[in-house]
């Protein structure tokens, strides 16, 4: 295998960049040379969300292709693992969605008292194996405060364990207290950066799979309901009629009796309800100094609340983002572009010269 790849420019000189096409295709072909002879099953990927971020011209969906060959020629298993922005990466279109499973891992919530309970056995664990003098049923007491201050997140709650017991017995002291994890635990404002990401993460999954059915829904129209079931009042949508198949429901060609429904405006082709666009709630006053944003030579700013981007430029003295319709689409942005970091404005994406 170091014979294979020896030679190659990118194994010899792994830190540098390279756009030959010709280079990448040795190192992927040395890759799929190794999997196989190593008979790999499965490869992780830790920070999967990283692979979001390509300089330009690349894309996030040309990373996923790369995956997509290397997984279909060597039948390895590829398990992306990171935070929810990996989230927007399974669902870049739909060669990766059909080829990808969501398995998002919960933190616990402590109002769920199913949750609770798991909790407070796992923390248990925890401080049963501590190497210490540990009182485990008087720190189980405060198992609420390890929720709140770990953010129900196993991970968290590990983390501070072990650096609470790294710090004692570096110290020389045998017993672990309420009073050493306090000097350890999250500081207020860490804790309320990872809650605020914890809830918004969280309401994206759920808000994608919402808006996933009712997309599927809107284009399919509605399923035939269950015997037994009342069946949806919506007309059905793509062209398809509403027939039912049920005997008691079928109408005698001998019968005298005249049905007339009532007059509605039938929908023709294709035809779907058109959704009212949402405007974009951003006031517009864009907060950098004309002198700093024409020295940049970059004129593409990003809206802060929908990520829309608009060429600008001052207007004495003042640069303004105009009223826009709210942006629909999940892809990042990635060209050079001025975008708000915290509360900053600063020059991100692309290649800074």
């Amino acid at each position: 295998m170091r014979d294979r790849v020896k030679n190659l420019p990118l194994f010899t000189n792994p830190e540098r960049k390279s756009r030959d096409p010709a280079e990448w295709l040795d190192m992927r072909a040395a890759v799929q040379y190794a999997l196989s002879l190593l008979r790999v099953k499965v490869v992780f990927v830790d920070e999967a969300q990283h692979l979001m971020y390509v300089d330009t011209p690349h894309k996030p969906t040309a990373q996923l292709d790369w995956l997509k060959t290397i997984t279909s020629q060597t039948n390895v298993l590829h398990v992306l693992v990171g935070n929810f922005d990996l989230y927007d990466c399974c669902h870049l279109n739909a060669q990766a969605a059909r080829r990808m499973r969501d398995l998002p891992f919960a933190r616990y919530h402590l109002n769920n008292q199913t949750e609770c309970t798991e909790f407070a056995t796992a923390l248990r664990t925890f401080l049963e194996e501590v190497p210490l003098a540990v009182d485990v049923d008087g720190l189980l007491s405060h198992w609420r405060w390890f929720g709140e201050w770990s953010l129900g997140c196993i991970g968290v709650l590990g983390d501070w364990l072990v650096e609470t017991v790294d710090d004692l017995c570096k110290r020389g002291e045998t017993t672990l207290t309420i009073e050493t994890l306090k000097r350890h635990a999250l500081q207020p404002d860490q804790r309320a950066r990872m809650e605020i990401e914890a809830h918004t993460g969280e309401r994206k999954v759920e808000l994608g799979k919402t808006k996933g059915e009712e997309e599927l829904k809107r284009l399919l129209g509605n399923p035939v309901p269950l015997p037994g079931t009342t069946p949806p009042s919506d007309p059905i949508s793509n062209g398809a009629s509403d027939v039912s198949a049920s005997p008691d429901q079928a109408v005698s060609t001998g019968s005298k009796t005249r049905i007339e429904r009532a007059a509605t405006r039938d929908l023709v082709g294709d035809q779907v309800k058109t959704a009212k666009t949402l405007k974009c709630t951003f006031p517009g006053s864009v907060s950098i100094e004309p002198k700093r944003f024409l020295e940049s030579g970059v004129k593409l700013v990003e809206c802060p609340n929908c990520a829309s981007t608009r060429s600008l430029s001052p207007r004495n003295g003042v640069l303004r983002f105009p009223s826009h319709d709210k942006r629909k689409t999940r892809t990042p942005n990635t060209d050079q572009r001025w975008a708000m970091e915290q509360t900053i404005w600063e020059v991100v994406g692309g290649e800074r010269k």
